[in-house]
């Protein structure tokens, strides 16, 4: 008969032997697992330290790229927009640093710049679509614009703005456009300082969420700039060419065939890189510029 304690002699021996043989296994594979380990890990290392050098000598090559801009960038642009007048639209956020650094730029190309227009974030707020959509379609309606079929007042805006901005109409259709929007808040700029010109570059910053009002209403204008007859750039940073950004609303649409962007015009060479696009543009040559998505190249290839 089979006693209690055989059963329980029987069962402390199955655990010895269990303990026995995971002591006996990983004293055996101890040795191949760690090596293995510490190989996998070393390999990580050197990997991890090849792009640490891959990176820095890409910096490298940006922050020479950039005082390469910032030393040479007018001799570059010297002559590509001689005799031309630009205007420079700045959209709600826009810095003044990229801003002043275009100017600079298209100045040192021998371009006149007749006007720098600031948007105000009323003009892109869908709270105020209501009042700027009264303020086009009312008196303020130029008697020459055909404004488009449609109650949209990012549409109805972006028409009238384009018309005037562009120099179509009587002389006294800007200033009377601009002093309206600018009584409204829609523009920060003083009317007396803009005149009309048919290149345009517009300046924008950021990323916006897609299918927001804002970035549809920054899209609309430059459509519109376009649509009636406008040599236009489109400049602005890497967040514009990401989401609903303006750069890459126009990268993803049917105006990319039309009008050139720029993704890093907060930088010296973005701003060199602006300049050269317009004076294709005055060539009827169009590209996408920068390091974001949706580049076509670094910067355009400068003629001449």
């Amino acid at each position: 008969m089979i006693s209690f304690r055989y059963h329980l002699v029987s069962i402390v021996a199955v655990f010895l032997a269990l303990a026995v043989g995971i002591v006996v296994g990983t004293t055996a594979l101890n040795g191949p697992v760690t090596t293995d380990l510490r190989k996998q890990v070393n390999t990580l290392k050197g990997e991890r330290a090849d792009l640490a050098k891959q990176v820095k000598t890409l910096q490298n090559q940006v922050d020479n790229a950039g005082q390469f801009a910032t030393t040479f960038g007018s001799q570059l642009v010297t002559g590509t927009l001689k005799d031309k007048s630009v205007l420079l639209i700045g959209l709600p956020g826009a810095t003044t640093g990229t801003q002043d650094g275009i100017a600079a730029e298209l100045t040192a190309a021998g371009a006149t710049i007749t006007g720098h227009l600031q948007l105000a974030h009323d003009y892109v707020d869908q709270s105020g679509a209501s009042n700027l959509s009264s303020l086009v379609t009312g008196s303020l309606h130029p008697v020459g614009l055909t404004l488009p079929e449609t109650s949209d007042a990012r549409l109805l805006g972006a028409a009238t703005l384009a018309y005037v901005l562009l120099g179509s109409g009587q002389p006294t259709d800007l200033k009377s456009v601009l002093s309206a929007f600018s009584a409204s808040h829609l523009i920060t700029s003083d009317p007396k300082g803009i005149e009309p010109a048919k290149m345009v570059v517009v300046v924008g910053t950021g990323t916006i969420a897609k299918d927001d009002y804002v970035g549809a209403a920054e899209v609309d204008l430059v459509n519109a700039l376009q649509s009636k007859g406008g040599q236009v750039v489109v400049a602005g940073d890497t967040g514009s060419a990401l989401g609903g950004g303006v750069v890459a609303l126009v990268r993803s649409s049917a105006a990319k065939a039309a009008v050139s962007t720029v993704d890093n015009a907060n930088s010296a060479f973005g701003q060199v890189s602006t300049t050269l696009a317009l004076a294709d543009a005055a060539n009827s040559r169009v590209g996408h510029y920068g390091t974001a998505p949706g580049a076509d190249a670094l910067f355009p290839t400068p003629s001449g």
